[in-house]
């Protein structure tokens, strides 16, 4: 194998005398690999094996070594990794010496020695009024040492890209999750006439972490999940630095009125949140809109004041609105004519037929898609690029269930409905349940049916599971009204009759029900886990208020406090970690007006779901406070 190496560096050390020699450029670019440094030099017109040898002052057969693709002959675009030598002298102790090229910037030079602009600054005050061509800057090696020593994980490498047919910078960008302005800075005289088909381009990449530190909020985080709700932590690539690029955002939300039907009702039931304590927009409701034709008007001016707080804050937006017209052609439509190419988020819809062409758009081009309203489950694609802000009444449970505190001092009574016990749902609640409270004794499981057993007889069955010695917590994992309007009803009167102490615990849809006298809620000391809460005596939900007045003549509802959280926080993921964001939303959290959004990646399903959860309580001074 060594002389069939030597036979063919011969052949390329012989190619290169008869031809005529060029001047080397040496490349100040260096990469580690596996704990050892390179240069990367690419091939220019006209250069040699021998040339690019004598440049580097290392010998033709180590850069063949390191480089066996050359023995098929040098190629214009072509990366070479030449070693550096590990006795190689600097021109300075402390310092590199970098002469400024054209259209070279701080940020560029920072990156390309591993090294801070400020670092840089302090060094060379001259350079804060600009970089000029051929200007001699000093860069600090001690950065650079610090850098060397870190294992390679840490610090910058590059992938070599082949330009394939019909691709672009941006879709290539889009692939790697670097920005295309990164890719055209280490490219710059491969892209000077665009982008080439079977050029290759060198694609700046910082290897991920494996890290078992996760950043979450102040929750109990189970120690055991079952396989069918696996989490999966994705770890965060936080090297982006926003440079100004405008963001292309794709509203798509059902305007066109129609008459009330089957799509109202799939609204109501797919809005998770807490009945709104202040004055509808009664003048809309007057003009006879429909619930999903006000609910996405809603949700659009409180997206719009979003959009305009983000533009102030320094970044540019340029945002489609789309009137989805609640057809699955029109969706489609927009996706040939509106979306291809140019999007860089998509946000919308409240309609599941809206959703389904949508969601398979977004995970074939890699897209982010966030629905404000979809909970699951439906056949949607697996996608991680599929983010839902909403919870359904099964991962409700889930989420309540897993972050439950017991204690000795309380008795625990989990009232189940007889007509649902063998759904999907009840079934895993009660297996996490029993996975949470190995000595199953502590918890009292009572099974109720609306409308079966006289009043009487469920009263005497709560008195003997009730105790009027510790305080009583009683769960109820149920979204049926009539049972639950009926059951709350005899635990009230046990309760008063013989002044017991209760806790009771329900998903957020109790907080719809019409049926449910409301002094039940404060006298039995209610706490509704929700993903959403409003803080009316809050500064910032007060200053919002005025500001929707003044804009919109209306009241803000909870579609325009979520149009403005959804808004406001996809927007400033992007300014922070770039539009392939999807990554760092497990760690990334910002002030919100109703929401507190906290991402995970759920297997199998690999989709992106909200797991915050507020506990509401109704006390019995009549308040209605968050309490977690």
């Amino acid at each position: 194998m060594k002389q069939i190496v030597v036979f063919l560096v011969a052949i390329l050390a012989f190619s290169s005398v008869v031809a005529q020699e060029s001047v080397v450029q040496r490349s100040n670019d260096k990469v580690k690999i596996e704990g050892k440094t390179y240069y990367i030099h690419i091939v220019k017109s006209g250069e040699t094996l021998y040339a690019i040898s004598k440049a580097y002052d290392i010998s033709q057969s180590e850069i063949a070594t390191n480089n066996p693709d050359i023995y098929a002959g040098l190629k214009v675009g072509q990366a070479l990794k030449i070693p550096k030598k590990s006795n190689e002298v600097e021109s300075d102790e402390n310092y590199f010496y970098h002469i400024v090229k054209k259209k070279e910037t701080l940020f560029g030079i920072s990156r390309q020695y591993n090294v801070s602009v400020d670092d840089i600054i302090k060094i060379n005050p001259e350079v804060k009024d600009g970089l000029q061509q051929s200007q001699t800057i000093r860069i600090p090696k001690v950065k650079m040492e610090e850098h060397s020593e870190k294992p390679a994980s840490d610090t910058l490498s590059f992938i070599i890209h082949q330009v394939q047919p019909k691709e672009g910078l941006f879709a290539i960008s889009r692939k790697y999750g670097v920005d295309a302005k990164e890719i055209e800075f280490y490219n710059k005289e491969l892209l000077a006439d665009g982008v080439k088909l079977g050029t290759s381009l060198r694609i700046p990449i910082k290897p991920r972490v494996d890290s078992t530190t996760v950043v979450t909020p102040n929750v109990v985080v189970p120690t055991k999940t079952t396989d069918a709700i696996a989490e999966v932590v994705s770890p965060c690539k936080s090297d982006f630095v926003y440079n100004g690029q405008p963001f292309n955002i794709a509203l798509l939300l059902p305007f066109t009125q129609e008459e009330a039907g089957a799509y109202e009702s799939a609204i109501e039931e797919t809005v998770e949140q807490q009945l709104d304590s202040k004055p509808k927009n009664k003048e809309r409701a007057k003009k006879g809109l429909s619930q999903v034709t006000q609910a996405s008007l809603e949700f659009y001016e409180g997206f719009l004041i979003a959009v305009d707080s983000m533009k102030k804050s320094g970044v540019s937006i340029n945002l489609s609105v789309f009137d989805t017209k609640r057809k699955q052609t029109e969706v489609e439509s927009i996706i040939h004519k509106g979306l291809a190419g140019k999007t860089d988020l998509i946000v919308g819809s409240f309609i599941i037929d809206d959703l389904k062409p949508l969601a398979t758009f977004a995970a074939e081009n890699k897209i982010n898609m966030v629905s404000p309203l979809y909970n699951g489950p439906t056949n949607l694609p697996s996608s991680s690029n599929i983010i839902s802000v909403n919870q359904s009444f099964r991962k409700q449970l889930e989420i309540f269930i897993n972050n439950f505190k017991f204690e000795d001092t309380c008795r625990y009574i989990v009232v189940y409905d007889k007509e649902n016990l063998y759904s999907s749902t009840i079934k895993l609640f009660d297996s996490l349940l029993n996975t949470r409270v190995q000595d199953t004794n502590r918890i009292q499981k009572v099974y109720h049916q609306t409308a079966v057993s006289k009043s009487i007889d469920v009263q005497e069955s709560l008195v003997k599971v009730l105790t009027n010695d510790k305080q009583n917590v009683v769960i109820i994992p149920s979204e049926d009204e009539p049972f639950v309007s009926e059951f709350l009803g005899h635990l009230y009167g046990v309760k008063s009759f013989y002044n017991l102490r209760t806790t009771v615990y329900g998903p957020a849809r109790w907080q719809k029900m019409k049926n449910i006298p409301t002094d039940y809620f404060y006298k039995l000391n209610l706490n509704i886990f929700t993903p959403f809460f409003v803080d009316y005596t809050r500064t910032d939900v007060k200053n919002f208020i005025v500001e929707y007045r003044n804009l919109y003549r209306s009241e803000p509802t909870q579609y325009s406090y979520l149009g403005y959280d959804v808004g406001l926080y996809f927007i400033s993921a992007m300014k922070n970690y770039g539009v392939n964001f999807n990554e760092c939303l497990n760690s990334y959290r910002t002030n919100l007006l109703q929401s507190e959004f906290w991402f995970k990646e759920s297997r199998p399903s690999a989709l992106i779901q909200n797991h915050q959860q507020f506990i509401i309580n109704y006390n019995s001074n009549f308040e209605v406070l968050r309490i977690k």
